[in-house]
């Protein structure tokens, strides 16, 4: 197959997706042999994580190179997305026994905290495009995939690329990504967890309930599409009167 049939088959599997537009300015797709490349910026991380999984089951695709941005919620300069990040992790209580080093665009290094026994090392990089870069030594999964999500909630990020290494390692399942997209609803206060059920199966995970706007539903959704090693996202909630919430009880 020519790289330009190639890149068609992917196109066509990408424009079948209601959340993907091939159309964006932006958008390309490249292709070497049967490693495709995805680049551009895209509206959102579901726009962002849905290509990728169209993409990486086009027949002849082998791997699947990612390297669209997401459009930033408030522009920023790296400096300053750089200092979001810093803070957020730095606020975050799951980091308070870890070494975090934050590296600044002329590669200076600052020392945000430093305990005596530290569990774990984070460092923390901006790069040019907003692109943060996670890396260092963290003791779980899912204190590797809060890192991430924390990221990704800077406004100013336009993507993450999580190089924590786990230490010691741990097998990665449903349950533990069930727990990291329980955590991320838990943490953002844009959402109220309260009343939402949660499953994973085979990385797919549905969110069930009632919430009180629809706004929160799309939060929801956009939380655990953020968690590292989510392939689909089920949306059942459903936007109800919050007295209606507790009718009842």
């Amino acid at each position: 197959m020519s790289d330009q049939e190639l890149i068609k088959k992917v196109r066509a599997a990408l424009e079948v997706d209601p959340h993907v537009n091939t159309h964006h300015d932006e958008f390309h797709i490249h292709t070497e042999g049967s490693v495709v490349t995805l680049g551009g910026t895209v509206a959102d991380i579901i726009e962002k994580r849905r290509a990728v999984i169209a993409a990486s089951k086009v027949d002849g695709v082998r791997e699947v190179i990612d390297e669209l941005r997401v459009k930033p919620a408030e522009p920023m300069g790296q400096d300053q997305c750089l200092q979001h990040v810093r803070d957020a992790l730095y606020e975050e209580p799951a980091f308070c026994d870890y070494r975090l080093v934050a590296v600044n665009h002329k590669d200076e290094r600052e020392i945000v905290r430093d305990p005596a026994e530290a569990a774990g090392e984070i460092i923390m990089v901006v790069e040019e495009d907003n692109r943060v870069v996670l890396g260092g030594q963290v003791r779980s999964l899912s204190h590797r995939r809060l890192a991430e999500v924390l990221s990704w909630w800077v406004p100013g990020s336009t993507d993450v690329k999580n190089d924590l290494e786990v230490v010691p390692p741990e097998e990665d399942n449903d349950g533990e990504i069930l727990d990291a997209v329980e955590l991320a609803l838990e943490k953002d206060h844009m959402v109220n967890p309260a009343d939402m059920t949660v499953g994973c199966k085979d990385a797919v995970v549905t969110l069930r309930g009632g919430i009180p706007t629809g706004v929160q539903k799309r939060f929801a959704e956009y939380d655990a599409w953020y968690v590292n090693g989510v392939v689909d996202v089920i949306n059942e909630l459903v936007p109800v009167d919050p007295a209606d919430l507790h009718e009842g009880a």
